[in-house]
């Protein structure tokens, strides 16, 4: 069901940080830090997110916050990445407490995108 599961009404806990201000916040994710080291975790009543920016430039930059810091279409949502229109950053959204810390897409995340990307290019023609 997309666009339902980032608006469940659910309260979950992200990662709140931007590794621009916090080193912590860059990949690799480092899990092994104690909690206490961690980065911030804020309650999220939409997904956590993972956005990564300017990838390639000196402005390369990862946040990870909660979906209810910015504007997002929720039925274009469902557990998974998606790139940004000029292939210069991504971002990333999942449901479960402190899921942005990931750093990889899991292959069922994979074969989401790849069906959308095909429904979407079936759609065009």
């Amino acid at each position: 069901q997309a666009g339902g599961d980032c608006m469940t009404g659910n309260t979950i806990n992200c990662f709140d940080c931007n590794s621009w201000d916090d080193p912590r916040c860059h990949d690799p994710w480092n899990w092994t830090y104690p909690k206490t080291g961690m980065p911030d975790t804020s309650p999220c009543t939409g997904c956590c997110v993972k956005m990564v920016s300017y990838i390639g430039t000196d402005h390369y930059q990862i946040r990870r916050t909660c979906s209810e810091h910015f504007e997002v279409n929720f039925f274009m949502v469902n557990h998974a990445c998606m790139t940004e229109g000029h292939r210069h950053g991504h971002m990333c959204f999942c449901e479960e407490d402190e899921c942005n810390g990931v750093e990889t897409i899991s292959s069922h995340h994979l074969m989401m995108i790849v069906l959308t990307v095909m429904i979407v290019m079936g759609c065009i023609r």
